[in-house]
This record gives C-alpha cells, sequence and structure tokens, in this order.
C-alpha cells in the first residue's frame, strides 16, 4: 500500500472537558479531508464522578489552587450539555465545508475502551494529550514523528499514514513475532521505550492491536510526553 492509495473508512475521536477540544477537532478534520472517512467523535462523560457527586459530602479541589468546592452531579449535567452544544457547533464549522460526513455522541468511557479493543479495519484512533496536535497542513508537531510497525494489513496502513505524513520519519518494527498470540521480548519493549524518551515524538504512530498489547506502559508515558497518538485499526 502507498501513501495515495491509503483511505480511512472512520476516525474516531474522544473528547472530554478536561482535553483540547478545538485542537483535536482540527486535526481529526484534517486527517479526514485527506484521507476519507466518516468523523465520529464520542463526549466522554464521567459518569464515575457524577454518580460521586450525588453523595451529600461529595466535593472537588483544586490542586494549583488549593480550593475546595461541592460537586454537584446537576451542574455537571449542564456543563456537559454546554460543551456538547459547543463541540456540534465547531464540527459543524470545521467538518461541512470540507463535506466530512460527521456524527457526535455522548457516550461512556466504557464505549471508547470498546473502541479500541476492535476499532475494526480502516478505522483510525485519533488519542490527543494537552494540547498537541498536528496543524490543518499536517505539518508535524513539536517532536516529531514515530511510526511503531508490523507485517500485518493495519501495520502497514500505518506506514502509508507516517509515509504521507513525513517519508523520512523514524520507525522501529514491532518488537515481537508477527503473530498475535506471542508478547514482545521485555527487553525489546524497554528498548523501545528508551528510543522513545530520548526523541520524544510529538506524534505517535502504530497499529490498535499493538497499543493494547502495551498499553499499561506506553499510556503513562505518552501522557508524560504529551504525545498525539494515531492508532490504525
Amino acid at each position: 500500500m502507498t501513501a495515495p492509495e491509503l483511505r480511512l473508512r472512520r476516525i474516531l475521536l474522544a473528547l472530554d472537558a478536561g482535553g483540547a477540544v478545538p485542537s483535536a477537532l482540527s486535526l481529526a478534520v484534517t486527517i479526514a479531508s485527506r484521507f476519507g472517512g466518516q468523523l465520529e467523535a464520542m463526549l466522554l462523560a464521567q459518569a464515575e464522578l457524577t454518580r460521586a457527586a450525588e453523595f451529600p459530602f461529595a466535593s472537588e479541589v483544586s490542586l494549583p489552587f488549593g480550593l475546595e468546592r461541592p460537586l454537584s452531579a446537576p451542574i455537571m449535567r449542564r456543563s456537559l450539555e454546554t460543551l456538547a452544544a459547543r463541540v456540534q457547533s465547531m464540527m459543524t464549522q470545521l467538518a461541512d465545508p470540507a463535506r466530512i460526513p460527521w456524527s457526535l455522541q455522548v457516550a461512556e468511557r466504557s464505549q471508547w475502551e470498546g473502541l479500541l479493543a476492535a476499532p475494526g479495519e480502516g478505522s483510525l484512533l485519533v488519542l490527543t494529550h494537552a494540547g498537541h496536535y498536528l496543524l490543518p497542513s499536517l505539518s508535524l508537531a513539536p517532536g516529531g514523528l514515530y511510526l511503531l510497525y508490523d507485517h500485518s494489513p493495519a501495520g502497514r496502513a500505518a506506514q502509508a499514514l507516517a509515509v504521507a505524513l513525513d517519508p523520512q520519519c523514524a520507525q522501529t518494527r514491532w518488537p515481537g513475532s508477527a503473530g498475535a498470540a506471542s508478547p514482545p521480548d521485555a527487553n525489546a519493549v524497554a528498548r523501545l521505550l528508551d528510543v522513545l524518551r530520548r526523541l520524544r515524538p510529538g506524534t505517535l504512530i502504530l497499529p490498535a492491536a499493538r497499543y493494547r498489547e502495551l498499553e499499561g506502559v506506553l499510556r503513562p508515558l505518552i501522557a508524560r510526553l504529551e504525545c498525539t497518538v494515531l492508532l490504525v485499526g
């Protein structure tokens, strides 16, 4: 598969109140306009926090300022409704001029985790952190792009996407066998993590199945690196 042949079926984007919603939407719309596919945004409801707010003693603390205030379930629900309306307006402004089909739903985090487990062929899942994203020109986020690939169909699609974004991107083959049954060698995983810490990529592309295998060690590192992650199904 060469870069011009890459076509996506859908781009999945998870949004929450604490994320950089405008930049995440900009990234997803830019990818959809270049590689096709329907944009499906999921606004993640903080169900556990809302349930906790039902208790009269529940409160939240702002760590930077040391302020404490009671949690209010009605206020949290209204805030989610307000955010949903704002996201819908932004999607209309960004996606409609490019004729990109899109949808928006309020979902539980468990639904997003289910998509991570089985995204489907031709799907791209966008994970963003701290507002880092690809610019509308698809130039790279600070730190450059890093590709982790294997020889599966998703791995080849990940390669095609990475080459389209940056033909000279740094890349590494998956530190394990081609089969999904055998986990990668621990030493190889440690070397991979060292490379990511050293290079500090702004964008990481890899097959979704491989991300799931190393999610426990990749997730905290990605959060520290404030890296955008593109998971290919």
